[in-house]
């Protein structure tokens, strides 16, 4: 404690890079921050508190809102449990850390007349200066773990690359209220208490790394990783597992309590999962489209993509892979936990399908692996400070001229600069240092999907045209083996009524389809329905499928004031294709019907529009 105190120049550091991020944050607030992913998080507080509906029985509260503060382009916050009923997409980490803020805003709200209705500006003003807190806990805790390790000018200097440096600074201003922020905060306390108790073995220090460690699965599940820093903490080597082993069995009364006090605190969220589909363990984040491909990590892409590749916005960090090397030599204590979290993190983030993380700035969760990243830089600067004054000249002057990189490039992304989604290698070199841009060099980003998930197709001169299947029911007639009966009709149409659900469906994997990023693809049939006819509309689906299940589902009802019964009339659809899981997914279209009244189609053709520049996502 007394060398911390000493330390005067992190300490004044500290003060100084705090200071920058509540300006930031202050000046960024806009009166939309619980929004998208933070919504869903946050949904939690205003369902107990204020709706008395956290079982949400009843969603009409959470869609008139989002009339109100349009805060979502589709209410994915809200997931469906085994029986279909609406439940919490996530879990209520984030909520635990938002209730201090919230029941301030509460009160604030009825005192100065705004509604209290957990959205209006006291509400969203509150939660994002309010978690700013957080940022502040964690940069105390982070200075402390590096005064373990380093001086206090190095740890200074450490804290300067951390928030001026990283995708950090993104994540504790314009987007605080998003798990970042928070999971940084809980690492490091993990991190901070596993050095503690290594030192003196105190009950509360352990009791700490369960709490925390609990917290952050709750916050975000993969994060429950952390605990591997604790129990690989020391281990190199088989003779150091044995020592670390015989430790944990001295002080296995500890681990006890402290795994008791971590299941209490995980009951709340398993009571919840049992009261609404049955289960204490439940998988909320079932998503067909969206999960972790295991056998199919997106390393490269995580790592060197133009669209988000961490090494590519965040270049600095190459300095702390180097340190990882330099840590086996110098302190192998932690080498061995920091190489096996760090690599069974990444390799869990690098297999969620959507390894970009939304809108965001770089890779989102590598801010996770931060702190334990930011001893291993400091092992590279120790190691950096015993080489030819040339090379400690060359390489810091280029670590200084990466921050001012990060810090430029983080502007041009919160002024729209540099694309949330889009960036291609091409756009990334076109905007390279610019703080304008032509409208033109939008051109160069790759295809931009709507977050409602209907896009228009308005430009077929940039995609080239294939007939991909056609099918007038002729080959059809007599066919054994169909699940379905049929009548010809002129000896050509196909008759669909009560005892048939779907019609013939056309079904072929994405990678024998094409090898484009992205296609349009046009669905047409013809369609007769009879004079009269008052049941169900017929509708077209198409979808992508998978062993989980489909994903991209659309279907477009059959538009009478376009189609009038008693007439042959089109049915043609555009459909973009989503983000593919998988280039085995299967895509699939048939019509699709729910009603008894027999109809005819014909005549049932897919083409597809491969894009003609070969951009990439």
């Amino acid at each position: 404690m007394a060398e911390v105190l000493k330390s005067k120049l992190s300490l004044g550091v500290l003060l100084l890079l705090f200071s920058v991020i509540i300006v930031v944050r202050i000046l960024t607030l806009t009166p939309n921050e619980l929004s998208w992913d933070v919504l869903g998080y946050y949904l939690h507080l205003p369902a107990i508190f204020i709706y008395n509906d956290h079982s949400l029985n009843d969603i009409g509260w959470i869609e008139q809102l989002q009339v109100q503060y349009n805060f979502t382009g589709t209410l994915y916050q809200i997931g469906r449990g085994p029986s279909g009923d609406p439940i919490f997409f996530f879990l209520t980490g984030m909520a635990i850390f938002y209730l201090p803020w919230f029941l301030v805003a509460h009160y604030a709200a009825a005192f100065l007349g705004y509604p209290a209705d957990g959205f209006s500006l006291p509400y969203q003003y509150t939660l994002a200066i309010g978690n700013v807190i957080y940022t502040l806990l964690a940069l105390i805790y982070m200075r402390k773990v590096l005064l373990k390790f380093f001086n206090d000018r190095l740890a200074a200097f450490l804290l300067v690359v951390l928030v001026l440096g990283t995708n950090y600074l993104h994540f504790v201003t314009i987007k605080n209220l998003e798990t970042a922020n928070v999971l940084f905060l809980l690492i490091v306390l993990v991190l901070y208490n596993t050095i503690q108790w290594h030192e003196t073995h105190k009950l509360k220090n352990i009791a700490a790394i369960a709490v925390f460690s609990v917290l952050a699965g709750l916050v975000k599940p993969s994060e429950v990783l952390v605990i591997l820093i604790p129990v690989f903490w020391g281990v190199y080597s088989r003779k150091t597992f044995h020592q670390k082993f015989r430790l944990l069995l001295k002080y296995r009364s500890q681990i006890f309590i402290s795994a008791s006090l971590a299941f209490v605190l995980a009951i709340p969220q398993m009571i919840y999962w049992y009261s609404e589909t049955g289960w204490f363990i439940y998988d909320s984040y079932k998503n067909p489209g969206v999960g972790l491909d295991f056998f199919s990590p997106h390393i490269i892409n995580v790592l060197f993509s133009f669209k988000k590749g961490w090494l590519i916005y965040t270049p600095v960090m190459w300095f702390a892979l180097f340190g990882l090397m330099v840590l086996y030599f110098k302190n192998k204590v932690v080498f061995g936990p920091a190489v096996i979290y760090c690599f069974s993190a990444f390799y869990l983030l690098a297999s969620w399908t959507e390894w970009w993380y939304g809108a965001s700035y770089s890779i989102r969760p590598m801010i996770s692996l931060y702190p334990i990243l930011l001893i291993a830089f400091g092992y590279f600067l120790k190691w950096l400070s015993n080489q030819w004054l040339w090379l400690r000249i060359t390489t810091l002057s280029l670590i200084v001229l990466l921050l001012f990189l990060n810090l430029f490039q983080t502007w041009q992304f919160n002024n729209y600069i540099l694309d949330a989604f889009g960036t291609t290698k091409a756009y990334y070199f076109a905007v390279f240092g610019k703080t304008k841009i032509a409208p033109e060099t939008r051109n160069l980003l790759s295809m931009q999907r709507p977050f409602s998930g209907d896009a228009i197709f308005n430009d077929p001169g940039n995609y080239k045209i294939r007939e991909l299947y056609s099918e007038d029911f002729e080959s059809l007639a007599g066919k054994d083996g169909l699940e379905w009966s049929y009548t010809r009709i002129n000896g050509k149409s196909l008759r669909i009524d009560g005892n048939v659900s779907y019609s013939p469906e056309f079904k072929m994997r994405y990678k024998d389809i094409t090898h484009a990023d992205h296609l349009w693809i046009r669905a047409r049939i013809d369609i007769l329905l009879p004079e009269g006819y008052s049941d169900i509309l017929p509708e077209l689906a198409l979808m992508f499928d998978r062993r989980e299940g489909s994903y991209h589902y659309r279907s477009y009802k059959v538009d009478t004031s376009e189609i009038k019964p008693g007439n042959w009339s089109a049915l043609q659809i555009d459909y973009l294709t989503p983000f593919i899981r998988s280039k085995r997914d299967f895509f699939k279209c048939h019509i699709y019907n729910q009603g008894n009244t027999p109809f005819l189609v014909d005549n049932f053709k897919i083409e597809i529009f491969e894009p003609i520049n070969g951009q990439n996502e």
